[in-house]
């Protein structure tokens, strides 16, 4: 059974709901919920989620650590094929199986982190879907400061396979 759109909006607004994120990243990913980490848009074609700079996300350099810019990245490339999963009746297994991160400059003030691979996901979860095996998808998500500048870019080896039954 294909992915549910109406479900799918609905999740993708869930995601975007200030409280109801507030409270889902509270219970399932605390660390970023302390860091400060918002999802700023969601839909078909891109994710965009962001990281406050400041204490809760600074290093001894007087930057943002990079596993807090990990967790803004990484969000931005997982939480459309999440809210999929949630819009289909099969269960989506999902997880990393290989990251790459590259840094071009130091990551100062709130960094935007963007991926616009959301339809990749979905191709690569329909397959999965179509065929019941274990379906690759690299998903790349780009860091940018307030001025534009890329700070950097991550590359996120996702692995999906739909299971039989929830």
């Amino acid at each position: 059974m294909p992915i549910d759109e109406t479900k799918l909006v609905a999740e993708y607004r869930v995601l975007l709901g200030a409280v109801k994120f507030r409270l889902f990243s509270a219970l399932s990913m605390p660390t970023a919920r302390f860091a400060g980490l918002r999802m700023n848009r969601i839909d078909d074609e891109v994710c965009v989620t962001s990281i406050p700079g400041g204490w809760r996300s600074q290093n001894p350099f007087k930057t943002m650590y990079w596993a807090v810019q990990g967790m803004g990245a990484e969000l931005a490339t997982g939480a459309a094929p999440f809210a999929m999963s949630r819009a289909m009746p099969e269960k989506l297994r999902m997880f990393v199986i290989d990251c790459k991160g590259t840094f071009t400059k130091r990551a100062k003030g709130r960094i935007t982190f963007t991926c616009d691979g959301v339809a990749a996901a979905r191709q690569a979860i329909e397959q999965s879907m179509a065929t019941g095996e274990a379906i690759d998808c690299e998903l790349r998500s780009v860091g940018k400061d307030a001025s534009g500048d890329i700070v950097s870019e991550w590359v996120f080896k996702w692995n999906f396979r739909v299971l039989d039954g929830r």
